[in-house]
Protein backbone atom coordinates (compact mmCIF):
# COMPACT_ATOMS: atom_id res chain seq x y z
CA UNK A 1 0.00 0.00 0.00
CA UNK A 2 2.85 2.41 0.82
CA UNK A 3 4.50 1.79 -2.56
CA UNK A 4 1.20 2.50 -4.32
CA UNK A 5 0.76 5.84 -2.47
CA UNK A 6 4.36 6.77 -3.23
CA UNK A 7 3.77 6.12 -6.94
CA UNK A 8 0.60 8.23 -6.90
CA UNK A 9 2.53 11.05 -5.24
CA UNK A 10 5.21 10.92 -7.96
CA UNK A 11 2.58 10.99 -10.71
CA UNK A 12 0.90 13.97 -9.04
CA UNK A 13 4.24 15.80 -8.75
CA UNK A 14 5.00 15.12 -12.42
CA UNK A 15 1.61 16.52 -13.49
CA UNK A 16 2.20 19.74 -11.54
CA UNK A 17 5.64 20.26 -13.10
CA UNK A 18 4.24 19.79 -16.64
CA UNK A 19 1.54 22.39 -16.04
CA UNK A 20 4.09 24.73 -14.49
CA UNK A 21 6.17 24.70 -17.69
CA UNK A 22 3.25 25.08 -20.09
CA UNK A 23 3.60 27.81 -22.70
CA UNK A 24 0.80 30.30 -23.33
CA UNK A 25 -1.13 30.22 -26.59
CA UNK A 26 -0.91 33.10 -29.03
CA UNK A 27 -4.36 34.32 -27.99
CA UNK A 28 -3.36 34.19 -24.30
CA UNK A 29 -0.14 36.17 -24.78
CA UNK A 30 -1.94 38.67 -27.04
CA UNK A 31 -4.62 39.18 -24.40
CA UNK A 32 -1.94 39.71 -21.74
CA UNK A 33 -0.06 42.17 -23.93
CA UNK A 34 -3.30 44.03 -24.74
CA UNK A 35 -3.90 44.40 -21.01
CA UNK A 36 -0.53 45.99 -20.19
CA UNK A 37 0.99 47.56 -23.31
CA UNK A 38 -0.10 50.51 -25.44
CA UNK A 39 -1.92 49.23 -28.52
CA UNK A 40 0.78 50.68 -30.80
CA UNK A 41 3.39 48.28 -29.36
CA UNK A 42 1.29 45.21 -28.51
CA UNK A 43 2.23 43.10 -31.56
CA UNK A 44 5.93 43.94 -31.18
CA UNK A 45 5.82 42.87 -27.54
CA UNK A 46 4.01 39.62 -28.45
CA UNK A 47 6.75 38.96 -31.00
CA UNK A 48 9.52 39.77 -28.52
CA UNK A 49 7.99 37.39 -25.98
CA UNK A 50 7.73 34.66 -28.62
CA UNK A 51 11.43 34.88 -29.51
CA UNK A 52 12.60 35.49 -25.95
CA UNK A 53 10.66 32.75 -24.13
CA UNK A 54 8.50 30.81 -26.62
CA UNK A 55 5.64 32.28 -24.53
CA UNK A 56 6.68 30.13 -21.57
CA UNK A 57 6.32 32.05 -18.29
CA UNK A 58 8.84 29.67 -16.65
CA UNK A 59 11.64 30.30 -19.18
CA UNK A 60 15.06 31.24 -17.80
CA UNK A 61 18.09 31.83 -19.99
CA UNK A 62 21.71 31.25 -18.90
CA UNK A 63 22.18 34.95 -18.05
CA UNK A 64 19.29 34.71 -15.58
CA UNK A 65 16.72 36.58 -17.68
CA UNK A 66 13.34 35.25 -16.60
CA UNK A 67 9.76 34.81 -17.74
CA UNK A 68 7.80 35.81 -20.82
CA UNK A 69 9.82 38.93 -21.63
CA UNK A 70 13.09 37.62 -20.16
CA UNK A 71 13.46 40.30 -17.49
CA UNK A 72 16.72 40.42 -15.54
CA UNK A 73 16.36 39.95 -11.77
CA UNK A 74 18.40 43.09 -11.06
CA UNK A 75 15.56 45.14 -12.54
CA UNK A 76 13.55 44.19 -9.41
CA UNK A 77 15.89 46.35 -7.36
CA UNK A 78 16.12 49.05 -10.04
CA UNK A 79 13.67 49.88 -12.84
CA UNK A 80 10.95 47.52 -11.59
CA UNK A 81 11.28 48.19 -7.87
CA UNK A 82 7.84 47.81 -6.34
CA UNK A 83 6.67 45.56 -9.20
CA UNK A 84 8.86 42.52 -8.60
CA UNK A 85 11.00 41.43 -5.68
CA UNK A 86 13.19 38.64 -7.06
CA UNK A 87 13.57 36.17 -9.92
CA UNK A 88 10.75 33.99 -8.58
CA UNK A 89 8.26 36.86 -8.85
CA UNK A 90 9.18 37.30 -12.54
CA UNK A 91 7.67 33.89 -13.33
CA UNK A 92 4.23 35.46 -12.81
CA UNK A 93 3.00 36.60 -16.27
CA UNK A 94 1.32 39.76 -14.92
CA UNK A 95 4.40 40.79 -12.93
CA UNK A 96 6.67 40.07 -15.89
CA UNK A 97 4.42 42.13 -18.21
CA UNK A 98 4.29 45.07 -15.78
CA UNK A 99 8.07 45.09 -15.53
CA UNK A 100 8.41 44.75 -19.33
CA UNK A 101 6.30 47.92 -19.71
CA UNK A 102 8.74 49.81 -17.45
CA UNK A 103 11.78 48.39 -19.26
CA UNK A 104 10.27 49.33 -22.64
CA UNK A 105 9.59 52.89 -21.45
CA UNK A 106 13.12 53.26 -20.04
CA UNK A 107 15.21 51.43 -22.65
CA UNK A 108 13.01 51.01 -25.72
CA UNK A 109 13.03 47.91 -27.91
CA UNK A 110 16.83 47.79 -27.70
CA UNK A 111 16.42 46.16 -24.28
CA UNK A 112 15.60 42.94 -26.17
CA UNK A 113 18.25 41.55 -28.51
CA UNK A 114 15.68 39.60 -30.50
CA UNK A 115 14.00 42.84 -31.54
CA UNK A 116 17.30 44.62 -32.06
CA UNK A 117 18.49 41.71 -34.26
CA UNK A 118 15.45 42.10 -36.52
CA UNK A 119 13.61 38.93 -35.51
CA UNK A 120 10.30 40.83 -35.42
CA UNK A 121 10.72 42.61 -38.77
CA UNK A 122 8.33 40.28 -40.64
CA UNK A 123 6.06 39.36 -37.72
CA UNK A 124 2.48 38.63 -38.82
CA UNK A 125 0.96 38.05 -35.41
CA UNK A 126 -0.24 34.60 -34.51
CA UNK A 127 0.27 33.30 -38.05
CA UNK A 128 4.03 33.92 -37.66
CA UNK A 129 4.07 31.53 -34.73
CA UNK A 130 2.20 28.65 -36.40
CA UNK A 131 3.84 25.37 -35.57
CA UNK A 132 5.38 26.84 -32.45
CA UNK A 133 5.58 24.90 -29.25
CA UNK A 134 2.48 26.03 -27.46
CA UNK A 135 0.44 23.81 -25.20
CA UNK A 136 1.58 20.91 -23.10
CA UNK A 137 4.39 19.49 -25.28
CA UNK A 138 4.97 16.32 -23.35
CA UNK A 139 7.61 14.50 -25.29
CA UNK A 140 7.46 16.13 -28.69
CA UNK A 141 6.82 19.41 -30.43
CA UNK A 142 3.31 20.08 -31.68
CA UNK A 143 2.88 19.74 -35.40
CA UNK A 144 4.67 17.20 -37.54
CA UNK A 145 8.08 17.25 -35.92
CA UNK A 146 9.30 13.75 -35.43
CA UNK A 147 13.04 13.86 -35.77
CA UNK A 148 13.50 16.96 -37.88
CA UNK A 149 11.82 20.31 -38.09
CA UNK A 150 10.93 20.23 -41.75
CA UNK A 151 7.67 21.91 -42.55
CA UNK A 152 5.59 23.64 -39.98
CA UNK A 153 8.37 24.50 -37.52
CA UNK A 154 10.78 26.55 -39.58
CA UNK A 155 10.71 29.33 -36.98
CA UNK A 156 12.46 29.54 -33.67
CA UNK A 157 12.01 27.04 -30.88
CA UNK A 158 13.84 28.94 -28.20
CA UNK A 159 13.73 27.48 -24.74
CA UNK A 160 10.65 25.39 -25.23
CA UNK A 161 11.98 21.87 -24.64
CA UNK A 162 14.01 22.01 -21.44
CA UNK A 163 16.68 23.91 -23.29
CA UNK A 164 17.09 21.29 -26.02
CA UNK A 165 15.82 23.71 -28.63
CA UNK A 166 17.53 26.86 -27.42
CA UNK A 167 18.50 29.37 -30.01
CA UNK A 168 16.96 29.50 -33.43
CA UNK A 169 16.44 26.25 -35.27
CA UNK A 170 15.67 26.12 -38.96
CA UNK A 171 15.75 22.87 -40.84
CA UNK A 172 16.75 19.93 -38.71
CA UNK A 173 16.64 19.89 -34.96
CA UNK A 174 15.50 17.78 -32.10
CA UNK A 175 11.82 17.08 -32.55
CA UNK A 176 11.31 15.45 -29.21
CA UNK A 177 12.07 16.52 -25.67
CA UNK A 178 12.96 14.52 -22.64
CA UNK A 179 9.47 13.19 -22.21
CA UNK A 180 8.08 16.22 -20.42
CA UNK A 181 8.94 19.86 -20.26
CA UNK A 182 9.93 20.47 -16.64
CA UNK A 183 10.80 24.09 -16.11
Amino acid sequence: MLKKLSFIGCVAALAVSCVKGQALSCSQITSLADEYFNSTVTQNMVCISYYESSWNPQAVNPSGATGLWQIMEDHCQGLCQGICTDQQSLFDPDTNAKCAVVVLEAQGYDAWTTYDDGDCDNWNGCSSASGSNTGTNSGSNSGSNSGSNSGSNSGSNSGSNSGSNSGSQTGTGSGSGSGSNNY
